[in-house]
């Protein structure tokens, strides 16, 4: 398992107008990343607007369950690796995520999700490792990998997540597992020129009608090219979309100037 922690004080509320474009720009701006410094960029983004008083990004070998070393932002002792190691498959997020019945992965859970938080705050991995450590009862795990690799990050914090910030992770998770999937061992996406624009519009925030009316073509027109750009990249749904075309080199990082 290999990790990465990052603290921060409460930040602003989420606010609902600005809550698409933040998933936007944080898609695209995580995108150009792969491997830790994607983990990095992402925890440091998410944890910030959601105003974590830790957050993590985690992966685990399902087939050996093998926890060789955690990167966090203060020393980490031995004793407690161990510990999160021999108690990581009882926590209750593990359990609900790993060995469920839901679709996998399946939309970001709260530790309350699946037990009460009185049950939770007596639970052995709280007492024995979040307790002592500092960190909030209050846990979402937010999985972007599948098995035999379990990748997901977790965003603690001492009180709870509410609907809005739950639909927030929701929407990113796509563009997360989009990102944490291997690459192929070629990436080609020969789009049009006039595809190309389309997924500018959509990338700008514009709607189907809107990106329309800007290229001077019919919704229908503009639909069409959506639905050969979401073939030729293996994606659905703009973010998904704008991310793979920022991946592949077809549309530049919002604000980062060309060099």
């Amino acid at each position: 398992m290999t990790g990465r922690a990052a603290r921060g004080s409460y930040g602003p509320a989420v606010t609902q107008h600005s809550d698409q474009s933040w998933v936007r720009a944080t898609a695209a701006e995580v995108s150009a990343l792969r491997g830790r410094p994607l983990a990095d960029a992402a925890i440091a983004a998410i944890g910030g607007r959601l105003g974590t008083d830790l957050a993590t990004y985690a992966e685990l070998d399902l087939a050996t369950l093998r926890l060789p070393d955690l990167a966090a932002d203060r020393p980490v002792e031995r004793a407690l690796l161990r510990q999160m190691h021999d108690r990581l498959t009882a926590h209750p997020l593990f359990a609900a995520t790993v060995r469920g019945s839901r679709p996998y992965p399946g939309p970001p859970l709260q530790v309350t999700d699946v037990l009460p938080e009185r049950q939770w705050r007596q639970h052995a991995v709280y007492r024995e490792i979040h307790a002592p450590q500092g960190i909030g009862a209050h846990t979402v795990a937010l999985v972007v990998g599948s098995p035999p690799l379990l990748s997901w990050y977790q965003f603690n914090r001492d009180r709870a997540f509410d609907a809005r910030e739950m639909d927030l992770l929701e929407r990113i998770q796509p563009a997360l597992i989009a990102l944490h999937r291997p690459r192929p061992a070629s990436d080609s996406a020969p789009l049009t020129a006039r595809e190309v624009e389309v997924v500018r519009g959509i990338a700008d925030g514009l709607t189907v009608p809107a990106t329309a009316r800007r290229l001077g073509l019919a919704a229908g027109t503009v639909r069409k090219h959506l639905e050969n750009v979401h073939r030729k990249l293996g994606t659905s749904g703009p973010v998904a979309t704008v991310m793979r075309a920022v991946e592949l080199g077809i549309l530049e990082v919002p604000g980062r100037r060309p060099t």
